[in-house]
């Protein structure tokens, strides 16, 4: 991040500071305190929660292509190495696959410059964290994508069921937009088709999206901002605001909130990076009721 970057974030963090909301939207409510990550994870960027175990949390930096899995408590269990280093790993979401029952999906889609002509969304089976802490290599599926309008810097990803892919950019230049990946995952280069702007123009800082998730049926997706979490209901592949679907982070007071992944009965994991300043990474852990859960 640069000297002008830092001074924009820093200001940015102090706004948060000072103005704690409340949880609202679907009845959000916090599931314990803060939980201080271990500084491994300084720039943890994504998260998702577990479908062979919903107690696992899987999360990863964005500067490496080390695989991490927490418990709740945030105790880490395992630890992956991805083959082939990821060059900006932003997200992370875990649903079912063909060939595996379940599989992990990363979006190696990170362009701050927006100058990358092409990405990729990786796949692996979701692997046993019970496997302990030493370093396993897992070999990827990679499907190189390109965005229709060119470049775009991204750091949101949902799955919906049959491994439909859909990546959601950050809103810095462009209005925050929803591609998704047309057709079965294939090894070529493959672009994206838009399928729905979720704003008018460019954000401000707080309101870029940094991540996404669907809930496990697919029935509704969260995308994050640094200071909020929007709730969708997923309709003919289209993302439709839920009624009082909008939960204000602030009152979290997260250093850099990056992440989001949902869990069985309207669970939610929340991860925040370290931050330029320093300070420890962290997780939340939410309770919504969505969908009557």
């Amino acid at each position: 991040m640069s000297v002008t970057g830092i001074g924009a974030w820093c200001v940015a963090v102090a706004a948060l500071a000072c103005t704690p909301l409340a949880l609202a939207g679907p009845g959000c409510a916090e599931v314990g305190p803060a939980i201080e990550l271990t500084r491994e994870l300084d720039e943890t960027s994504g998260v998702a929660v577990g479908r062979r175990d919903p107690g696992v949390l899987w999360t990863h930096n964005d500067g490496n292509s080390d695989l991490f899995a927490l418990d709740r408590s945030g105790a880490l269990l395992a630890r992956f190495e991805i083959a082939g280093r990821l060059e900006d790993w932003e997200d992370i979401e875990v649903a079912p696959c063909a060939a595996a029952g379940s599989c992990l999906y990363f979006a190696d889609t990170g362009d701050n410059a927006e100058r990358r002509r092409a990405v990729r969304v990786l796949r692996v089976p979701e692997p046993d964290a019970g496997a302990g802490q030493d370093v396993e290599e897992l070999e990827p599926d990679v499907f190189p994508v390109r965005f229709p309008d060119g470049p775009r810097d991204v750091e949101a990803l949902f799955v919906l069921p049959g491994e439909v892919v859909y990546l959601v950019t950050k809103g810095e230049n462009h209005p925050v937009t929803v591609y998704r990946y047309p057709g079965p995952l294939h090894p070529d280069t493959v672009t994206l088709e838009e399928v729905q702007q979720l704003g008018t123009g460019p954000e401000q800082l707080l309101n870029r999206v940094t991540g996404a998730s669907a809930s496990p049926d697919g029935t509704h997706v969260a995308v994050r901002t640094y200071q909020a979490l929007r709730f969708y209901r997923v309709e003919a592949g289209r993302l439709s605001p839920m009624e009082d679907g909008l939960v204000n982070l602030r009152s979290l007071r997260e250093i850099q909130g990056e992440a989001v992944g949902l869990g069985p009965d309207g669970f939610a994991a929340l991860t925040s990076e370290g931050g330029p300043l320093g300070g420890p990474p962290s997780l939340r852990l939410l309770r919504c009721r969505v969908d009557g859960s």
